[in-house]
């Protein structure tokens, strides 16, 4: 079971609606679209507009400002944690006694095993997983080899039958 199914089993098992933390199918919708189509402050803008608070009983949502969206959106299960470091880099410009000029940036990363980790939990990935190397092929005579993937090239197959995988690309015909 993954964690999104037992996510879901507990929204069931607590009575709360299938679009939790939002309260409609709608106010889901809306959250989504604010999600990929607004900065932070055009969220806030969107949300004071006069249509959007006079229509009670239409398209008013919850939240009623960016921070209670946010709250909200941090409600949803979600994968691997971020984290934040400062980096100190040298850039290729100097300053005016002539030493390399240096600039500190965020570096935000997540360790790449945990989002391995919640791809292959993902229930909507399950049937676009591939976990062995195969030959594909344009034709059913097998003379035109499509190698558009990395479990499609001799690579993984050759790795594989070099560590002695039991999943050896002989097995596999990959």
């Amino acid at each position: 079971q993954t964690s999104f199914e037992k996510y879901q089993k507990y929204k069931e098992s607590e009575g709360e609606n299938e679009w939790a933390p939002f309260f409609t199918r709608k106010e889901w919708e809306l959250a989504e679209w604010l999600i990929k189509s607004l900065r932070q402050t055009r969220t806030d803008e969107f949300l004071k507009l006069l249509i959007v608070s006079l229509t009670k009983n239409r398209t008013q949502p919850s939240f009623h400002n960016n921070p209670l969206f946010l709250q909200k959106v941090d409600e949803l299960p979600h994968g691997a944690a971020w984290s934040c470091k400062k980096v100190r880099v040298q850039g290729n410009q100097t300053d005016e006694t002539g030493q390399p000029m240096h600039e500190d940036v965020k570096l935000w990363m997540c360790n790449p095993v945990e989002c391995i980790k919640d791809l292959i939990r993902n229930p909507l990935f399950k049937d676009h997983m591939v976990y062995a190397p195969a030959r594909a092929y344009t034709d059913p005579t097998g003379l035109h080899r499509v190698i558009d993937d990395m479990w499609t090239t001799d690579w993984w197959g050759d790795k594989q039958a070099s560590t002695g995988s039991k999943t050896s690309s002989k097995e596999n015909k990959y």
